[in-house]
């Protein structure tokens, strides 16, 4: 690439940060819903000194939220310790979260830092992917032209781009292109999944890391071509060129936040109203995924058999749990929402989740408690049992170590609830946790200093995850998965089949399906 980034007043804190640097072409007008296409080249000098523009999405999610973003946003970020070609230092490529609906690759306190490629020697790189119907439109108009012959999937082929830019330039910035490791959170951690299994990810990365990701991934083209042909109706278009010329803002507002199949996620955070599914985003489109990745592990078609490390916490859901005044609850509240909730399923299914998740068990805040024991059974059913099964599924079917891990760690303090991201005082082992955590955001999200546990959590789990990309290997008192899952608190323990009877309950009462998509 023959471009030239400045470097004025990028170095701070011992590393060197590099900016919005383009990835791909701006993906506007003919290039809209399109496979990206290389960036403009050619001489000159380019700011690097701050994130450019997140994609286009809405906050939050509804056909009212506030519209935000470009469509030119196909940006990567770069922060490394050294600007010797020749250090070799392995390099960590970070997939944002956000259901594939919203954020970005330069989220304060949730993307890298010069800090941790100071502290931890190694070379980060995040990055901008389309989004929502940007990124994820499956419609047979759109295969009109397409080299591929299908839709969908637009954000996963950015992903590849900006994995291939780091294969040919990350040298450039002290990184060994050979030593990639992919690590992503939530639908970032659905992303790394899909990486995995593509053929055209392959060689791009050597270990993997899903931190949260969705386990249902089954989607067809077809079905979701159909579904989606609600968001055609909506535009009022009923070809190409007419989708083409929309405006940011009428696309976003035409897409099915509410309707079926809802893309809006509102039901993942609480027990499953029976029959009801939240619409699929990513799909199964045969171009980038060729096949449903249970079904290729199945039948041997893995492209990418790398070290991989499945990743959850332990109460997912309390980041934003369905009901606000979920930390007033009483143990009667309690028990009316798992029986109103879970009868409908099976009779007498309500008393035997009731007995697996009690009153009587420990709680590090006692006021809070029925808030942790309801939020614990929602995050066990949507994502923990699924994600073992998950973790089960690629150690049978990989050549390469597995390993799972459930963080455990209660922060010291709530989360303050009017910083960033979060509408709600999380208190317990919240989703993006662990991710919050290694970024060193978590003491601006707690609003104050960390606690001496908050810290060795910290220094545990850092220390784990810069392990795992150095070496593609955890350390022995780590062993793979299904002999063991680490549970990370302010202490590393070790635990074989974690979680086993509860996940019983939900495995042998058909509750898979209703985990976490997207």
């Amino acid at each position: 690439m023959k471009y030239y980034w400045s470097s004025l007043s990028l170095q701070r804190n011992g590393a060197y940060s590099f900016k919005g640097l383009p990835y791909a072409a701006p993906p506007i007008g003919e290039r809209r819903w399109a496979p990206p296409a290389k960036p403009w080249c050619g001489n000159g000098v380019g700011d690097a000194t701050r994130f450019r523009s997140k994609c286009p999405q809405v906050q939050p999610l509804s056909d009212t939220g506030k519209v935000i973003g470009q469509e030119s946003c196909l940006f990567l970020n770069v922060w490394t310790p050294t600007l010797s070609p020749d250090a070799a230092l392995p390099v960590m490529v970070w997939i944002h979260g956000g259901y594939l609906h919203m954020l970005s690759g330069g989220e304060e306190g949730y993307s890298p830092t010069e800090e941790l490629a100071a502290q931890t020697g190694m070379v980060y790189v995040s990055f901008n992917y389309r989004l929502n119907a940007f990124g994820f439109l499956a419609l047979e108009l759109l295969r009109e032209g397409s080299p591929t012959n299908t839709s969908g999937n637009y954000g996963f082929m950015d992903q590849i781009a900006a994995l291939q830019w780091v294969q040919r330039n990350i040298k450039v910035f002290g990184g060994d292109p050979s030593k990639v490791t992919i690590f992503g959170q939530s639908s970032g951690g659905t992303s790394v999944w899909t990486l995995m299994m593509s053929p055209l990810a392959k060689g791009l990365f050597r270990a993997a890391v899903d931190m949260s990701g969705s386990y249902v991934y089954n989607a067809s083209l077809e079905k979701a071509e159909d579904d989606n042909l609600l968001f055609l109706n909506k535009t009022g278009c009923n070809d190409l060129a007419c989708l083409r010329k929309l405006s940011t803002t009428l696309i976003l507002r035409a897409i099915p936040w509410k309707e079926y199949p809802s893309w809006g996620a509102d039901d993942l955070m609480d027990l499953p109203t029976k029959d009801s599914f939240v619409g699929p985003v990513a799909v199964v489109d045969r171009h980038v995924l060729p096949a449903p990745p249970f079904e290729m592990w199945e039948k041997g078609g893995v492209f990418n058999d790398v070290p991989f490390l499945i990743g959850t916490t332990e109460q997912e859901t309390d980041f934003f749990p369905p009901y606000e005044n979920i930390s007033m609850w009483t143990w009667g509240d309690y028990g009316w929402f798992v029986t109103d909730k879970l009868s409908p399923f099976r009779e007498g299914l309500p008393k035997e989740a009731l007995d697996l998740y009690p009153s009587s068990a420990l709680c590090p805040t006692p006021d809070r408690c029925p808030e942790r024991a309801y939020t614990t059974m929602v995050s066990d059913m949507r994502v923990t049992c699924p994600n073992n099964d998950l973790a089960k599924r690629a150690a049978a079917a990989l050549h390469s170590p597995v390993y799972r891990y459930v963080v455990t760690h209660t922060p010291s303090r709530a989360v303050n609830s009017s910083e960033g991201l979060w509408s709600f005082p999380s208190r317990f082992s919240f989703h993006g946790l662990d991710s919050f955590t290694f970024f060193g955001g978590l003491e601006k999200l707690l609003g104050g200093p960390l606690s001496a546990q908050d810290t060795a959590f910290q220094k545990l789990l850092t220390e784990h995850l810069v392990h795992f990309a150095k070496e593609g290997k955890m350390p022995e008192q780590w062993p793979e998965y299904p002999a063991a899952t680490a549970l990370l608190n302010h202490t590393l323990s070790v635990v074989h089949d974690y979680s086993a009877e509860r996940c019983q309950l939900w495995e042998k009462n058909g509750f898979y399906p209703y985990a976490w998509v997207n």
